[in-house]
């Protein structure tokens, strides 16, 4: 289902050009990029962008913002069906919120938040209606929309740096279970204060490196 608007009269800090879920997506090609911010989800199925002399691959529950006017092509790969959601949009908001996002010519989430999943779906019918109240309601969706953006992408960055402190220990562990351990050797192995690497570490493991390692030589 695909829902298109004309842009809106008065000027509005946030307002929709087009939004969709469960788009049977056909090969784009873009010389000039779109003239909106462009958010493409994969649902199903896999498609490839080009975008800056790179080839990026979006699987299902993978995303890409770009901004408007950045030149782009994208198309389906594999035999079935590329299914997208997707949400274009612009405003007087957009570049200070774009600033927010760091977002660059183009941001790509590698994982995409189930909240973020379902966000096109359950707030589609909001998009339906054009009334100028209504336009103010899916201002407030499309701010929203951006937040989940936002905690998306930090949520991801936390779980790639949680992965640079767990990874080393349990490396050096498996390594030199044998020998004796102390919380300073894993500190120089991870690169972090004891402190800070047991708190990550018992964060995702209900335990610490000590006691993961008294467990580990049972």
């Amino acid at each position: 289902m695909r829902i298109a608007f004309n842009k809106p009269a008065e000027t509005m800090p946030l307002y929709c050009d087009s939004v969709g879920y469960d788009w049977n997506q056909p090969p784009i090609h873009r010389l000039n990029g779109y003239y909106a911010y462009h958010w493409l989800q994969t649902e199903s199925g896999a498609g490839v962008i080009n975008i800056d002399h790179q080839s990026i691959s979006l699987q299902a529950n993978q995303g890409i913002l770009l901004r408007p006017r950045v030149a782009h092509e994208y198309h389906p790969t594999g035999k079935e069906p590329w299914k997208v959601s997707f949400l274009t949009f612009n405003g007087t908001l957009c570049d200070s919120l774009a600033d927010f996002l760091k977002l660059a010519d183009f941001l790509v989430i590698d994982t995409v938040s189930p909240e973020l999943t379902s966000f096109i779906p359950e707030v589609l019918n909001e998009f339906n209606n054009n009334h100028p109240i209504a336009l103010l309601d899916q201002s407030v969706q499309i701010y929203k929309f951006i937040m989940l953006l936002k905690q998306n992408h930090l949520l991801n960055n936390h779980r790639y740096q949680d992965a640079t402190i767990t990874t080393p220990i349990l490396q050096y562990i498996a390594a030199h279970y044998a020998e004796p351990i102390t919380n300073d050797k894993l500190s120089k192995a991870t690169s972090y204060s004891v402190t800070y690497q047991n708190r990550v570490f018992k964060r995702l493991y209900d335990m610490t490196p000590l006691e993961y390692l008294t467990d580990y030589r049972m």
